[in-house]
């Protein structure tokens, strides 16, 4: 099992829609395998994960998913043409509180490991002490 840090445009998704779902789609942009752990930091204003949840598929084409995520998009579902990425299906394991008091803020991420910013996803298991740190929060 895998853990990886994911991190999400609320301006653009409403995540929080789309994680009010007990299992939603997100897309792949990593070597995710069914069994792996996604944490899903939420860009500003919030700078602090929100989700945890488990890979339960992968592979979903665009074209197959869209429906069911269309409705998440803020400014326009992109197009599900043959060039798309794939999506992975999610089950929703934990819902963290938005705080700024939250141990899981960008700051606090900061001192735990995390280093520079978070433009994609990042593979926990390369950084350890980051990786302990968020499962001290599951």
């Amino acid at each position: 099992m895998t853990h990886w840090l994911y991190p999400a445009n609320t301006s653009i998704y409403d995540v929080f829609g789309a994680f009010a779902e007990s299992q939603t789609y997100w897309p792949m942009t990593s070597k995710v395998a069914v069994g792996d752990v996604v944490f899903v930091y939420l860009a500003a204003p919030y700078k602090q994960i929100g989700f945890a949840a488990d890979v339960v598929g992968i592979g979903y084409p665009a074209s197959k998913v869209m429906a069911a995520v269309r409705p998440f998009f803020k400014k326009g579902a992109p197009n599900a043409d043959g060039k798309a990425k794939t999506f992975m299906k999610l089950a929703v394991k934990k819902t963290f509180e938005i705080s700024t008091e939250s141990a899981l803020t960008l700051s606090n991420l900061k001192q735990h490991g995390l280093n520079g910013m978070l433009m994609g996803a990042r593979k926990l298991q390369n950084n350890p002490a980051l990786l302990a740190y968020l499962e001290r929060h599951l």
